[in-house]
């Protein structure tokens, strides 16, 4: 009995330690910011994640929050999303121009470890 208590104990304390071994990439820091309200239109989406990330298995997609449920979206990235060389953990990607409104930021990346994660964010063009 009291080696399964204490092989109990060993591995509670081993996932524990290590949370980040577990974890799917998620966010860290985005530009324009979670729930911005910008007066004139970004030219590009940044995200940073806090794992590397692998390049041609990523999806960005920008879309007014009004499309949240069509079937069909309007996509306002130019193209697909890239990889910063310099910061692998670093995705940006080119939008086309954003009348006023409120915008849906969607994304999906591979990171290095094989796992996909998804994730939302939202701003907002011109005033409320």
């Amino acid at each position: 009995m009291r080696f399964a208590q204490f092989a109990s104990l060993i591995l509670l304390l081993t996932i524990a330690a290590a949370p980040e071994a577990w974890a799917h990439a998620r966010l860290v820091r985005a530009d324009p910011k979670p729930g911005a309200e910008l007066s004139a239109a970004p030219k590009r989406i940044e995200l940073w994640f806090n794992e590397l990330l692998e390049n041609g298995f990523n999806t960005v997609k920008v879309f007014p929050a009004a499309d949240l449920i069509a079937e069909k979206k309007r996509d306002f990235a130019k193209d697909k999303p890239q990889i910063d060389p310099e910061d692998r953990t670093h995705v940006i990607v080119q939008l086309t121009p954003l009348p006023p409104g409120d915008y849906i930021v969607e994304w999906r990346v591979l990171s290095r470890d094989g796992h996909s994660a998804p994730g939302r964010s939202t701003f907002r063009v011109g005033k409320p």
